[in-house]
């Protein structure tokens, strides 16, 4: 799969798990804003999982289910070069 649809997965999956965030695609990585505050930088890498002060500023639940995302078959394929 070409690396710019499986951005476009993940960025429909985030945008449909983080229902009431704003989730702006940015280089490597997504803006995450919830209403007029800013809740920081989100981004997957392969051997770290979840990063970014976003990650951390989400419920727990949500976190939970991006951590389950990462572990499913969506998001193998799908790897940050930082």
């Amino acid at each position: 799969m070409k690396m710019q649809q499986k951005l476009d997965e993940i960025t429909l999956y985030l945008t449909q798990t983080l229902s009431g965030y704003e989730v702006i695609p940015a280089n490597w990585g997504w803006h995450i804003h919830k209403k007029d505050m800013y809740c920081g930088y989100l981004e997957y890498q392969d051997t770290k999982g979840w990063r970014g002060s976003a990650f951390n500023s989400l419920p727990a639940r949500i976190r939970e289910q991006l951590k389950q995302f990462a572990l499913s078959d969506s998001a193998l394929t799908y790897q940050v070069i930082v």
